[in-house]
């Protein structure tokens, strides 16, 4: 499984599982990514972050 901000991988029995209002059901790997995302409302795309998993895959292309 993997978080809904960073798409970094999550570690069984780690992380934490987000639930709206409307059913939409988020993972995330850390508080970080947590607040980030719910909290601070930023919904960014994950390649435009430097040190995601996803931007490191997009670089080595």
């Amino acid at each position: 499984m993997n978080c809904s901000y960073c798409s970094k991988q999550i570690r069984p029995g780690t992380g934490t599982m987000y639930v709206s209002r409307i059913g939409a059901i988020s993972y995330f790997c850390s508080s970080r990514c947590y607040t980030r995302q719910i909290e601070l409302k930023r919904k960014l795309n994950p390649k435009e972050i430097r040190k995601s998993v996803a931007a490191v895959k997009q670089q080595k292309k």
